[in-house]
């Protein structure tokens, strides 16, 4: 990812045009070092492997790669009952 933000610098001649493009580069950088830096690693590993990988990241929704934690992602996902709600039936 840093290097195909890096090659984005590279032209400044192009900067203009390719201004969203390397804005977009540079917040999914950020938003994967915050994710890494508060996140548990089962989903910080997802966003980083679905954003950042070699293909750059497919865009397709749900196209997560083999191997990673998807049970920990959908376990932490969960929403704990609230109280009262086995009594209720729900």
């Amino acid at each position: 990812m840093i290097d195909r933000l890096d090659a984005e610098l590279s032209q400044p001649d192009e900067h203009e045009a390719r201004a969203r493009r390397i804005v977009e580069k540079m917040a999914t950088a950020l938003q994967a070092s915050l994710m890494i830096r508060h996140s548990p690693s089962a989903v910080a590993d997802a966003f980083c492997a679905t954003r950042l990988g070699d293909d750059g990241g497919s865009g397709t929704y749900g196209n997560l790669p083999a191997g990673l934690d998807q049970h920990a992602i959908v376990e932490r996902a969960r929403m704990a009952p609230s109280p009262g709600a086995f009594d209720a039936g729900l």
